[in-house]
């Protein structure tokens, strides 16, 4: 089956598409025509959409899209460097939601969103587990505490480290510091072995936390969690994370409690000159 169809009502023979196509996929046969899949490269399509993107009259289908078609691209409505700024310097990691639930429309949506996010050759390999129930999160939760006290039992450096004796001993008295009381959870994994799954997997969790920002929504990285998935197989069982997967990101939800009114101060970026070009180091980020 052929990756691409072209109409050629619509095809103005521009070659846009030839020459955007980062693998060669289509190629000119004649001048005047338009393009044609190239029999020996059509299996190395990655569905990226170029192609697609860059054609001025919508000329072409991605097989594996057939039923889309590509929306015009509005430059109106793309926001100025002006408004990214303050759109991410806004950003916060929410702790205190509101007790109003998701719907999973809603976080469908995110999701849908977070899949344009790049991705090694576009293999696009990220799936997600979601809770939209409360007292599916706090179940979870638990889980990750019964990890948490095994370290503890066990003298782990990294229960110290994590300060895991204090943060369970809160749990239990009512305070949850690992899902926050969050009413909804998304859960990002990937396969174990692929080109770049772990970095897909966490550009395309950022991506949905930034969607979610702009919807108004609260997310914060569930680090606790994340931490105990790696060793906890009650908790991958939990999120239904297959064998050979691995989770790389996990975000709270919800509707965030707190306004926030300003924005705090950051490091600014200051280039040291080296031999390649210059070098931005981090800058410890600690009371002097």
């Amino acid at each position: 089956m052929t990756p691409v169809t072209i109409n050629t009502d619509l095809c103005k023979f521009d070659e846009l598409c030839v020459r955007e196509c980062p693998l060669g996929v289509l190629k000119m046969v004649e001048k005047g025509q338009a393009p044609v899949v190239s029999p020996r490269k059509a299996r190395y399509c990655i569905n990226c959409g170029h192609c697609m993107a860059v054609c001025p009259t919508n000329a072409i289908t991605l097989t594996a899209f057939a039923d889309q078609n590509s929306s015009p691209l509005e430059s109106d409505k793309i926001a100025d460097y002006e408004s990214i700024e303050m759109f991410l310097k806004t950003r916060r990691s929410i702790r205190k939601f509101k007790k109003k639930p998701l719907s999973i429309d809603e976080i469908s949506d995110l999701i849908h969103l977070s899949a344009y996010a790049p991705s090694g050759h576009n293999a696009q390999p990220v799936s997600w587990t979601v809770l939209n129930q409360p007292e599916k999160v706090q179940e979870l939760a638990s889980l990750v505490v019964d990890w948490m006290n095994e370290l503890v039992a066990q003298k782990n450096p990294l229960a110290e480290k994590l300060f895991l004796a204090g943060i369970t001993r809160a749990f239990k008295s009512g305070i949850d510091l690992i899902c926050r009381e969050a009413p909804a959870l998304a859960v990002n994994w990937a396969p174990s072995i692929g080109i770049t799954p772990d970095v897909d997997a966490i550009v395309s969790a950022t991506h949905l936390e930034l969607a979610a920002h702009a919807k108004g929504l609260g997310v914060c990285w569930a680090g606790y969690l994340m931490a105990a998935a790696k060793y906890s197989e009650p908790i991958r069982t939990f999120l239904n994370i297959p064998d050979q997967h691995i989770i790389h990101g996990a975000l709270l939800l919800g509707h965030p409690a707190v306004k926030y009114r300003n924005t705090p101060p950051r490091h600014k970026a200051v280039g040291e000159k080296s031999d390649a070009g210059f070098i931005f180091p981090a800058r410890k980020n600690e009371h002097s």
